[in-house]
């Protein structure tokens, strides 16, 4: 997910305010050298953070509430950014202090500015196994540099607020800040470093062996609702299938025809577990014979539009919602002796580019793409083509009535925070927070990364972080995120409604173990 992209949503639920006068903007001098020795020194708090796009819009919520109102720039380029501001010490309290910056060891202060740095390229296996290296040039990550971006970012600027509300209605608790999206080559404004906190949809053993993943520490964030989308062209026609609408005229029908309602929870159609495996283990197969139903004729074909082996998204649609085998040889599987996920030798898309170049209704009949937003740019070109096509997402993607896929139900239930919290709905992974180990160089446990840790966990993790996350409802009810009662002290009193976004399941084996394989349990 792009940080313009991600603001989206915030941007539509709150409008547009006039840029703060306060907003700090890259200099040369704010956190720009990278080599382990000097990284850590200076007025600056430097925070490494790599992995899962889904995560994203949360760890925007959370800086913003580190950060002096109205301080912060981002600065974005592709599915790279970093955020820049004053430290609000009511928020981020227990910051130590460091050598000052000149190096002369004459002295120390305490940071007085944040960086955040988040490395979104490659989905969440980013979030493990560069963590579990050294941080040595290997295993690090072309994170965006503050130095290079204070001369070669060509910026276009947006001032974006929140108004969300804390969960108890009053207090507004998000401030302006402003984004530039950055023109200039990418390479021209990075520098490699190491990245010590990961973030990954489901936890480090589905992305490989235990030697990519046994140093590095990981623990719950937050749930993720996830849901199947199809294009347009078959949701309306599995509507008429199933006699959710009556007439072929879908423009005619005033109810579950109308774009303005058929995105609605009465009017979803629903796939069941078994159609569902079917289109993802059997390429090439036809609407026609997976529905029974002469709505469709013998030559709508199923596509598909999945994600690489490297992403969380991926990982819990083979474990969760297709139920195949995963596709990272010897990584943990959630079935075994079932079939594989289909897959493809085509690629999709060129990195980081959006245009659906294999979409187009030949044998391509699966397509990969790097990140979310090549799913969804995959589904519409074969929305417009008149096809069928099925993709692995997460509810966060907004559905309005413009849009050109939507989400069905799974087993009649369709993915809402109230399915999941009356337990009826399972699509969902428990997200994971992974950080450094020892025996990997300097640690997440170091350099000021233990507090933060502990901070940012706090502050993402909580109800009212994950309302301003989701933003708006979708059109068929709350859903997106979830905070998990499992990992609040004192754990609250379950509510099955889903009305407070709090998930009262846990998948964690005991107290602490995540298991995104196990059922659902009551959190204790």
């Amino acid at each position: 997910m792009k940080l313009n992209k991600l603001s989206l949503g915030i941007i539509a639920a709150c409008g547009l305010m006039s840029s703060s006068a306060f907003a700090l903007t890259a200099t040369t001098g704010a956190g720009g050298n990278y080599t382990n020795a000097s990284e850590y020194v200076g007025d600056t708090l430097n925070i490494r953070m790599s992995g899962a796009t889904a995560q994203d819009v949360g760890i925007l919520a959370a800086t913003l509430r580190f950060c002096t109102a109205g301080s912060m720039t981002a600065y974005t380029i592709s599915n790279n950014f970093v955020y820049f501001c004053t430290i609000n010490s009511s928020t981020l309290t227990g910051v130590t202090a460091r050598p000052n910056a000149d190096g002369s060891g004459s002295g120390t202060e305490t940071p007085t500015k944040l960086a955040l740095y988040k490395f979104s390229v490659g989905g969440s296996a980013n979030g493990v196994a560069p963590l579990n290296g050294t941080a040595g040039a290997a295993n690090q990550l072309a994170f965006l540099d503050l130095s290079k971006l204070a001369t070669s970012c060509v910026a276009g600027a947006t001032n974006v607020t929140s108004a969300t509300a804390d969960a108890d209605g009053t207090a507004t608790n998000l401030s302006t800040y402003e984004i530039y999206t950055c023109g200039a080559a990418s390479s021209n404004l990075t520098t490699n470093a190491a990245s010590y906190i990961g973030v990954s949809d489901v936890e480090p053993a589905f992305f490989g062996l235990p030697s990519t993943y046994n140093r590095v520490t990981s623990s719950s964030l937050a749930t993720v609702i996830f849901g199947v989308p199809v294009s347009l062209w078959a949701y309306e026609k599995l509507q008429l299938a199933q006699g959710i609408v009556t007439d072929g005229d879908l423009s005619a029908d005033t109810n579950c025809g109308a774009a303005a309602n058929r995105f609605t929870e009465n009017c979803m159609p629903s796939l069941s577990q078994g159609q569902i495996t079917s289109i993802f283990t059997q390429e090439g197969q036809n609407w026609n014979t997976l529905t029974g139903s002469s709505v469709f004729s013998t030559a709508d074909k199923i596509y598909v539009a999945r994600r690489p082996d490297t992403s969380g998204t991926q990982k819990t649609f083979e474990a969760l919602i297709a139920r195949t085998l995963n596709g990272t040889s010897g990584a943990r599987n959630c079935q075994s002796s079932v079939d594989a996920f289909v897959s493809t030798a085509v690629a999709a898309f060129t990195v980081d580019a959006d245009s659906p170049t294999y979409c187009n209704g030949s044998t391509n009949y699966v397509v990969s793409g790097s990140g979310s937003s090549q799913v969804q740019a995959c589904l519409n070109t074969h929305n417009d083509g008149g096809r069928g096509a099925v993709g692995v997402q997460t509810t966060e993607t907004k559905i309005t009535d413009a849009s050109k896929f939507g989400f069905v139900k799974i087993n009649g239930f369709a993915p809402t925070q109230a399915n999941v919290a009356k337990g009826v709905y399972t699509a969902y992974s428990d997200a994971a927070l992974n950080v450094r180990g020892s025996g990997t160089g300097p640690t997440a446990g170091q350099n000021g990364y233990t507090n933060f840790v502990s901070k940012f966990k706090s502050a993402f993790a909580t109800p009212s972080t994950i309302q301003v996350i989701n933003g708006a409802n979708q059109p068929f009810g709350a859903s997106g995120l979830m905070a998990l009662d499992a990992i609040q002290s004192p754990i609250p009193t379950a509510d099955y409604t889903g009305a407070s976004s709090r998930n009262p399941w846990s998948r964690l084996v005991g107290s602490a173990t995540l298991n995104n394989c196990q059922p659902g349990k009551k959190a204790q």
